[in-house]
């Protein structure tokens, strides 16, 4: 069985660690899906899970992120993402905390939450709890702060330009995800929303909760108006909260993804950006949308 290994990496790295790769697969005839960024290398058998471990090893110390699959790469129909520490860099509920002097208390549920230690419906109601009686104008501020995540922007673009639905889905709140759609392009959001009050958060959300089941109710919902299989669907997120939606996606993807995803996605990248995922599918620079 022929294996697919995708190899992606910083462009100002050059061309030398992938040659190096293939020296150690040894295979040095490759193709380039972006020279010096990403390459496709081809194996004419499988790899079982100790030969992958290996590998992987030591394309990290060549700071390069590998994608290994046995099946023909696919450009996918549908994209669902992640906000927070995905698509963005940032947790907005910390931020928020942060500048409301609560940061270390919020912080430390978000942190148990991503990580799967406690339920995230729980956490996210006693975040926004703490956050009774902040003017909403506090929120709005902040969106302008909202970083990108690189290749954000040409994740969303490229795949839309292929035909693909985006779908940006969170369990942080509507007021930046709405931000960050109008940036990227998705196609649809949906987020949770923070009753308000005469201008302030009363420290409740507007029902039902955006959890973790929702997301995996999200890309089966898509799927369906698509007429396609999960199989045929690209995940992306970084913690115990996109678990559901990421097992049955047929392409699942992490951007320092929490251990708890480690050995749960087909890529977990660290080395390269966004655009990684749409290597992964077997995209070529000239099917890349430029950097906004």
């Amino acid at each position: 069985m022929k294996s697919n290994l995708v190899a992606v990496g910083c462009p100002s790295r050059g061309v030398s660690p992938f040659n190096a790769l293939g020296t150690a697969i040894g295979l040095q005839d490759f193709q380039w899906l972006s020279v010096g960024q990403a390459a496709l290398f081809q194996l004419d058998r499988s790899l079982d899970n100790a030969s992958v471990r290996a590998l992987k090893e030591h394309a990290a110390s060549l700071e390069i992120d590998l994608f290994i699959t046995h099946k023909p790469l696919e450009k996918k129909k549908l994209l669902v993402a992640d906000m927070e520490a995905t698509i963005i860099l940032d947790e907005m509920l910390d931020l928020l905390a942060e500048d409301l002097g609560l940061g270390e208390a919020v912080a430390n549920i978000t942190s148990l939450a991503m990580n799967g230690r406690i339920d995230f419906t729980r956490s996210l109601a006693a975040r926004t709890a703490l956050f009774a009686g902040t003017p909403e104008s506090r929120l709005r501020g902040l969106c302008e702060k909202i970083r990108f995540t690189p290749g954000a922007q040409r994740l969303v673009s490229s795949m839309k330009k292929s035909g693909a639905r985006t779908i940006l889905v969170t369990g942080g709140y509507d007021i930046f995800a709405q931000r960050v759609k109008q940036v990227c392009g998705f196609d649809e959001v949906i987020a949770n929303k923070p009753v308000v009050q005469d201008g302030v958060l009363t420290g409740h959300l507007v029902p039902p909760v955006c959890s973790a089941s929702t997301k995996r109710e999200v890309l089966e919902r898509a799927c369906g108006a698509l007429g396609v299989s999960p199989d045929h669907a690209c995940a992306i997120g970084d913690g115990a909260n996109d678990i559901d939606m990421l097992k049955i996606a047929g392409l699942s993807a992490s951007y320092h993804g929490k251990p708890v995803l480690h050995d749960l996605v087909d890529f977990n990248f660290v080395h390269s950006d966004l655009t990684a995922v749409l290597f992964a599918q077997g995209y070529r620079d000239s099917e890349i949308s430029a950097q906004a």
